[in-house]
């Protein structure tokens, strides 16, 4: 039963990370009724985390239904439920909410936040679930929710797809939905998400004015440019930023070109940074990419901002405590999550018009790991000596 905990992102979402791990499996049945968990102490001790962030993921799983306190005794699987009549399932005010980042991501609770704020002050309820990048997960999860009879969701589609049947169906049976982040270009949807290509052209504009001609994109392993909108977004802002400024679009400045195993990804990367004519600066499609870059070259002598300019894209929590701070492109999450919850819930209500499409802007926040800051000191120390 051991659970390997990231920590890496965002540490204050290490218990959601434990309620995934036990709930998926109370759903499944590989934990029937009756189980008992290990105490609070040995789940702290097995996974290395706090007694604290144990009981809060505990917590969530007992307001859920799905595990029962039996003083004395200790933590339970509880059988499941009766199942409520459809009259009294009709009556319940209540949409999902079905992600696909890790529940480690920062990403996903600052959309869940958003999502519930909606919801809440429309007297919904939500149920969220995390796919985590697997077509069978999300099938299932997009199943269980419908036979739960919700009145909607919001779906966080996964990587790498131009195609998903359960969502299609979704369309054909005329139940609401909004998908965010990402969308698909042949389905005429609902979707909210941040203003990629605004955020892309400026992350690289930015890098241009500091005077780079060799600026590469390096996205995700797992999201190519063809099917991943959200990365084709930000690369087609990265391309009208190169052609606004007279600058060449070079394919060899441009990786991964297809889906590579993420096992495969540090070489690809290093290979990448250490050819003979590499880029000076780089935009990487999210911020854990730019970590990953930021290592590679400190593993290799390159020295960032002095040797490669470096921007990423999110402004996860951990992006202004790196050394050197990334400069990144903060996206609005929680207000997506809010703009998604609020127009989902207008189309319950029968609101009918044309499916919208809702982009946020987003904004540059520039630290010292692209250069500037830099330049900025190198100008100062010219005046003092003149």
């Amino acid at each position: 039963m051991t659970l390997k905990l990231d920590k890496k992102e965002n540490a204050r979402a290490l218990h959601l990370q434990l309620m995934t791990y036990f709930r998926e499996r109370i759903l499944d049945g590989r934990f029937p009724p009756g189980t008992r968990l290990p105490t609070e102490l040995e789940l702290a001790q097995e996974h290395q985390i706090s007694r604290d962030t144990v009981r809060q993921a505990l917590a969530l799983l007992v307001s859920e239904g799905l595990l029962e306190r039996v003083q004395g005794r200790g933590t339970f699987v509880r059988r499941p439920p009766q199942a409520h009549s459809d009259e009294a399932k009709k009556d319940k005010k209540h949409i999902g909410l079905v992600l696909n980042r890790p529940p480690t991501a920062q990403l996903n609770m600052d959309i869940l936040i958003g999502v519930e704020q909606a919801a809440k002050s429309h007297g919904y309820h939500v149920t969220f679930t995390y796919a985590e990048e697997s077509q069978e997960q999300e099938t299932r999860d997009i199943a269980r929710l419908r036979t739960d009879q919700v009145m909607g969701l919001i779906i966080f589609p996964r990587s790498d797809s131009a195609y998903d049947e359960a969502i299609w169906q979704l369309h054909a049976d005329h139940i609401p939905f909004v998908l965010i982040d990402r969308y698909f270009p042949d389905l005429a949807a609902d979707y909210v998400g941040p203003d990629n290509v605004g955020g892309g052209y400026r992350a690289t504009e930015h890098l241009l004015i500091l005077g780079h001609e060799r600026i590469g994109f390096v996205s995700s392993p797992i999201e190519t440019l063809q099917q991943t909108t959200s990365v084709h977004d930000r690369w087609e802002g990265y391309r009208s930023a190169l052609e606004k400024y007279g600058i060449s679009y070079d394919e060899t400045l441009v990786i991964p070109k297809t889906t590579i195993a993420q096992a495969d990804a540090q070489a690809v990367y290093t290979e990448f940074l250490l050819q003979p004519d590499h880029p000076t600066a780089i935009f990487a499609g999210n911020d854990l990419v730019a970590l990953d870059l930021l290592h590679i070259a400190r593993r290799h002598g390159i020295r960032i901002p002095e040797d490669l300019a470096l921007v990423g894209f999110d402004d996860l929590s951990f992006a202004a405590h790196l050394t050197p701070p990334l400069t990144t492109v903060a996206q609005p999450l929680m207000d997506v999550g809010l703009r998604a919850g609020n127009l989902l819930i207008s189309r319950i209500e029968g609101q009918i018009t044309p499916p919208k499409r809702i982009e946020l802007p987003t904004s540059l926040i520039v630290r010292e790991s692209c250069g500037a800051r830099l330049r900025v000191k190198r100008s100062s120390s010219l005046d003092e000596l003149r």
